[in-house]
């Protein structure tokens, strides 16, 4: 009886270690996405009111237990396009990390950037910086 219980409480970590790796996996991935997108968008758009890829993205991190080291990896890479900053920039306001401070030492390149934005079906560009400060004063979600 004592062997049993040991067997099935190796199987059932063994069980929970891969999906603890398999799931870091998934925000690798997810983080990867996130970086190359190529519009932000919040709420509904289009005809049929989708959320944007950019958005579920952020509420997917949002969930790990690394979610404020992804987005500051994002917000740090340089290879990311400022609009996937922006939505780092959203993460770490909805986790309370985000703060004036950050604004020329995390986001001094894209500062004067314009940015694509999705609104309903209307796509156009913005300045980072005004999109920055909508989010450091009243979020995102």
């Amino acid at each position: 009886m004592k062997m049993i219980f040991i067997v099935a409480t190796l199987f059932f970590t063994s069980l929970c270690s891969l999906y603890g790796y398999a799931n870091e996996k998934n925000y690798e991935t997810i983080e990867t996405n996130l970086s190359q997108i190529g519009y932000f968008s919040l709420g509904m758009n289009s005809f049929a009111g989708k959320v944007s890829e950019g958005e579920v993205a952020v509420i997917d991190i949002l969930k790990s237990k690394g979610a404020t080291d992804i987005f500051l990896r994002i917000a740090n890479n340089p290879k990311a396009t400022p609009e996937s900053k922006l939505y780092a920039a959203c993460g770490l306001k909805q986790l309370g990390k985000l703060n004036n401070n950050d604004v020329k030492s995390i986001f001094e390149k894209e500062w004067d950037d314009d940015v694509s934005i999705l609104k309903a079906d209307i796509l156009r560009k913005e300045k980072f910086k005004y999109l920055y400060f909508g989010i450091l004063n009243h979020g995102c979600m």
